[in-house]
């Protein structure tokens, strides 16, 4: 049972320093309240702008390294949870459309966040911003302490 609590507390403290801080977890047991089984979710909230281009690509690809140092610095500062390209079925080249899932406050503070990309700045992407209250999922996260390596599934 040490063994269980102790493990139990150090994914508390694991999940809080990723920003989850709103996860419960029950050191005693592995049987949940009725109560419990309702609010279950992890019900975090994030913010997430989608863009699209309004320009060919060619103008695109020349804000993509400013852009790109961009979402380095607001991934460096703990801002930017994930973000990338998507690519259309079939397609053999990225569709057009980004998405960028940021930590904001309100709809005002990811505003202010999406429009400092220089994508956003310069008019060659446009972007439409979502509060997206993450509920249900699963990440797997596995870290190598002897390399320093880690592996997302």
């Amino acid at each position: 049972m040490k063994t269980r609590k102790k493990f139990k507390k150090i994914a508390l403290v694991f999940c809080m320093s990723l920003g989850l801080g709103n996860i419960t977890m029950n050191a005693q047991d592995d049987v949940l309240t009725e109560a419990e089984k309702l609010n279950t979710g992890m019900n975090k909230e994030v913010y997430l702008y989608v863009t699209e281009p309004v320009v060919s690509f060619a103008e695109v690809a020349k804000i993509l390294p400013d852009h790109m140092d961009f979402v380095h610095k607001i991934e460096s500062q703990g801002t930017m949870i994930m973000g990338g390209q998507t690519t259309i079925e079939g397609a053999s080249d990225a569709g057009g459309y980004g998405a960028i899932m940021i930590r904001a406050n309100s709809f005002e503070e990811a505003r202010r966040i999406a429009d400092q990309d220089p994508m956003h700045k310069t008019g060659v992407r446009k972007y439409t911003l979502y509060r997206w209250n993450i509920n249900e999922g699963e990440l797997n996260v596995r870290l190598k302490l002897s390399d320093a390596s880690f592996k997302i599934d």
